[in-house]
């Protein structure tokens, strides 16, 4: 093990779902959910605990990017260590974190001769950032180096491509990821939207559906419609039995390929809201 390298992510991508828990390489950083008087970290309340304040309430939590302070303490700590960091964080669209993690690694480069901090936006959210990780660390291992890792993420995440549903448009409008007239339509029609993220992390439709059952056949076309798959990644809140559907639906249309299947946490469920599910595929 090349315990030279170290990773640093946020904890949409949950990491403690995957090997990555076991792997002391690998350092998460929890984002930050409010709900009225009560604060936590993302970990420290389940999905269905949330869920259950926003029933009683009719309130959404509200999200924010970890504290500075986190980030410049685990920069400092690794790099007084010797060790060279990769951080990879939510796509820059939907959270300050990553441009807040390269300030904070620029800072700590100043003030540490040699530290080695290289801080990527992963263009997407939940499981595939894990599986970028999971990579990187087995590169290490067979002994690439930092401009070699750089160059397999920069590479990686570009052939990236992501899509996800959600089974409640309230948590998207509320959360203010869709306009108030897209969701009151959408609700009236019985619309339910594949959400895609472009190349520079914004969020668009990629199809309209009336069905939960073509909402998974749309998702499973977008996963196919990109070139041949190297990577699948499934995430899910409340919505196991899809997940599953896909994971099944994906093994027969691309054999042999690796599957990672995660939960989404607290903070991606807060935008998303119960039985939100999404696919991703990185492409060769």
């Amino acid at each position: 093990m090349n315990d030279g390298i170290h990773i640093v992510l946020d904890s949409t991508a949950s990491a403690g779902q995957t090997p990555l828990a076991a792997d002391a390489r690998c350092h998460v950083l929890p984002l930050i959910v409010r709900h009225g008087n009560l604060e936590w970290r993302d970990g420290e309340k389940t999905t269905a605990e949330m869920f259950k304040l926003v029933k009683e309430s009719g309130e959404l939590p509200k999200t924010s990017q970890p504290p500075v302070g986190d980030l410049l303490d685990i920069f400092t700590s690794l790099a007084e260590q010797g060790k060279k960091v990769i951080g990879i964080f939510v796509d820059g669209v939907l959270s300050g974190t990553c441009q807040t993690a390269r300030m904070a690694a620029r800072q700590v480069m100043q003030e540490i001769p040699g530290a080695d901090i290289r801080i990527f936006d992963s263009l997407t959210a939940a499981t595939p950032i894990s599986g970028l990780a999971l990579d990187v660390l087995q590169k290490a291992d067979e002994g690439a180096t930092m401009d070699e890792l750089e160059a397999f993420l920069n590479d990686a995440i570009a052939r990236t491509e992501t899509c996800f549903s959600v089974s409640t448009l309230e948590y998207l409008q509320k959360g203010g990821r869709i306009g108030a007239v897209g969701a009151l339509v959408g609700n009236l029609l019985g619309i339910r939207p594949v959400v895609a993220l472009d190349k520079e992390g914004k969020l668009l439709v990629a199809a309209k559906c009336r069905t939960r059952s073509k909402v998974l056949a749309s998702m499973l076309d977008f996963a196919s419609a990109h070139g041949d798959v190297e990577r699948i990644y499934i995430a899910n809140e409340e919505a196991e039995k899809d997940a599953e559907f896909l994971r099944s639906e994906m093994e027969k249309r691309c054999p042999g390929v690796p599957v990672l299947m995660t939960g989404i946490g607290t903070v991606l469920a807060s935008h998303l809201g119960p039985g939100c599910i999404g696919l991703f595929v990185r492409v060769k």
